[in-house]
């Protein structure tokens, strides 16, 4: 039977849950971290790794959204702490979803080796439970890291047998990636018209499945590895009268300009709803939808100090 503080802490998970999915994070987060005190006092192992979890969840989106660079340290102290209550709680299924998660942080800061480590912890649980869509996700992480050490070959290698899996199942978003990281891994590789024909795919799917988000994030690779080849790698034949680099291209400007109107003009705000860095969004404005400048708030110059 829970006790009342195991109820009172299942209560406050989901509410952080809700602001998080909201996309109201720094909510999200100070509910957390207001009740942490609960967490500490329950003896549910379970429900104190999920509350880690959902912390370093919050905290790992804020700091990809241009948050406080420290909100990165502390998210991996709090899949460390996630990780650990969970392996008392010999929960293998969670436990895995947090190596993973911990192997594609490191492999954002650059810390490859460590990211390889964990992320084959996670491959041998999932394999060892038989769940092979699972296990695709960690194959897809993994090409990721390859990419960054530049091992291209091993990271195609290891990216197309995530897509095969995928393929099978219908965890459509995450196929959206995996295509992805896949027409990245050929485009450097200089298989351009592979790349090309996965890139499609992956664009095609995420427009299919409505995200928003995905078909900027396919969109921003293809015309960054593909960028300067695809007049020559495009079909001769235009799709509904225009090229597929046109249609990118309207693409990417329709997911921008409905970002800018939705945050009322922040370049921040409409960064952090499409899941990309402040810069990148900054230039793809200033070089490919220079007619979007204007929807911007306009930028306020600080205060110099007289001092």
């Amino acid at each position: 039977m829970p006790t009342e503080s195991e109820l009172k802490a299942k209560a406050v998970l989901r509410s952080a849950i809700v602001e998080q999915h909201a996309g109201r994070k720094s909510e999200a987060l100070r509910i957390l971290t207001d009740n942490v005190a609960l967490f500490e006092k329950i003896n549910d192992q379970m429900l104190k790794g999920c509350y880690h979890q959902t912390v370093a969840d919050v905290l790992e989106n804020l700091w990809a959204s241009d948050g406080p660079s420290n909100y990165l340290d502390r998210a991996l102290i709090e899949y460390a702490a996630a990780s650990f209550h969970f392996e008392q709680a010999e929960h293998r299924t969670y436990l895995a979803h947090v190596e993973n998660n911990l192997g594609f942080l490191l492999y954002k800061v650059n810390h490859c080796q460590e990211a390889h480590e964990h992320l084959d912890q996670a491959r041998r649980v999932f394999m060892r439970l038989k769940d092979k869509y699972s296990a695709a996700q960690v194959d897809e992480t993994r090409a990721r890291v390859f990419l960054k050490e530049k091992r291209d070959k091993e990271a195609e290698q290891v990216a197309r047998v995530s897509v095969r899996v995928l393929e099978s199942g219908d965890q459509q978003s995450l196929l959206v990636e995996a295509l992805t990281t896949h027409a990245i891994a050929l485009a450097r590789l200089g298989s351009h018209n592979a790349a090309f024909a996965t890139f499609r795919r992956a664009l095609d799917l995420s427009l299919q499945i409505g995200d928003r988000n995905r078909t900027a994030e396919v969109a921003v690779n293809l015309f960054a590895e593909l960028g300067d080849r695809l007049a020559i790698v495009e079909e001769s034949r235009p799709l509904s009268g225009r090229t597929l680099s046109e249609q990118v291209l309207s693409l990417e400007h329709g997911v921008i300009k409905h970002a800018l109107e939705e945050s009322e003009g922040s370049v921040t705000y409409a960064a952090r709803a499409l899941g990309m860095p402040y810069q990148a969004l900054t230039y793809m404005l200033r070089t490919r939808h220079k007619d979007l400048l204007k929807k911007r708030t306009p930028v306020r110059r600080r205060p110099r100090n007289s001092g």
